[in-house]
C-alpha cells in the first residue's frame, strides 16, 4: 500500500441510470464519484465503517464561477469499482510485451488499470494485455474468442475442459438500488458497487457463459444425463464455483 499519489485533475461522471462510469484514482486509494454532476474530487479514500462495509469516502470541492458560489461536501459509497477493494504491488503486461511492475488498483467498473511506479507520485489509466495481482492472472482473451470483448479473465481450470472467470462490478445509484424491505433508513450510502463473478466454458472460438439454472446442464451435450446423475448423487449446487469446478473434473474423465 502506498500513500500520496496525486493526480491529473480527473473529472468523474456518473450518470442516473448508467452503471458505467470513467473513473481514477488518487491516495489510498482515491476515487471520484458522483451523480449527475461533474465536480473533481479534492480527495477519497477506502475505509470500513462501523458496521464493518468496506465504502469509498469521496470529498468534493465545487466552484459555480457563474454564480459565485463555493461548496465542500462528502459522498460515500458502499462498496469499491476496485477487484478485492483494495490497492497492490503487482505487474502487468503491454501489448508490446513490456512488463512493469508498480502499485496498482484494477477498476471493474472502467476495465482500467489505475498505475503508479514504485516512488512516483502521479498515476495514470492503463489497458494492458495481462494484469498480476495478490496471485491472480488476468488476461485479454479476445485473440482466442471472438465474443471475448476487451474484458479480463482468469482461468480458474485448464484439462480437457477450460474455464475461466471474469470480476464484474456494477454501480448502482441509491435510487435505482434493489432494496428487500430491511435495510436501515439514512444508511447515507450516494450509490453501490455490486461485485460478481462470471464464469465462462471455452467451446471453440466462444466463451459460454455458465448459467446456475436448469440451461446449466446444456453445456455438456451427450454426456447431459450423467452429469445430473453426478451433480444429484454428489449433492452438489451448481451456483457454487467449487461444485461447478468439481463437475467439469467430472465431464472432463468422460470424454
Amino acid at each position: 500500500m502506498f500513500t500520496k499519489v496525486k493526480m491529473k485533475k480527473p473529472v468523474i461522471l456518473i450518470l442516473l441510470f448508467v452503471s458505467y462510469g470513467e473513473l481514477t484514482a488518487q491516495n489510498d486509494p482515491t476515487t471520484y464519484f458522483i451523480d449527475r454532476m461533474s465536480v473533481s474530487s479534492s480527495n477519497s479514500r477506502i475505509d470500513v465503517n462501523a458496521k464493518g462495509d468496506t465504502v469509498l469516502i469521496s470529498e468534493f470541492d465545487s466552484k459555480n464561477i457563474k454564480n459565485q458560489s463555493h461548496q465542500d461536501f462528502t459522498k460515500i459509497y458502499k462498496g469499491t469499482p476496485y477487484f478485492k477493494n483494495k490497492w497492490f504491488i503487482g505487474q502487468m503486461r503491454l501489448k508490446d510485451g513490456e512488463v512493469i511492475k508498480g502499485n496498482m488498483a484494477f477498476n471493474l467498473v472502467s476495465n482500467v488499470v489505475h498505475f503508479t511506479p514504485f516512488y512516483t507520485a502521479e498515476a495514470t489509466e492503463l489497458r494492458p494485455e495481462e494484469i498480476i495481482l495478490d496471485g491472480h492472472v488476468l488476461r485479454k482473451q479476445k485473440d482466442f474468442f471472438s465474443n471475448a470483448m476487451d474484458y479480463y479473465y482468469e482461468i480458474v481450470y485448464h484439462e480437457k475442459s477450460l474455464i475461466l472467470s471474469r470480476p464484474v462490478c456494477r454501480y448502482q445509484p441509491k435510487s435505482q438500488a434493489q432494496t428487500t424491505g430491511y435495510e436501515p433508513t439514512g444508511d447515507n450510502f450516494e450509490g453501490y458497487f455490486e461485485k460478481t463473478e462470471q464464469l465462462f466454458f471455452g467451446s471453440d472460438d466462444k466463451l459460454i457463459l455458465i448459467k446456475s439454472n436448469a440451461r446449466f446442464y446444456d453445456i455438456f451435450g451427450l454426456h447431459k444425463k450423467a452429469i445430473q446423475s453426478y451433480v444429484i448423487d454428489n449433492k452438489l449446487n451448481i451456483k457454487l464455483k467449487p461444485d461447478i469446478l468439481k463437475i467439469f473434473r467430472y465431464y472432463d474423465s468422460l470424454l
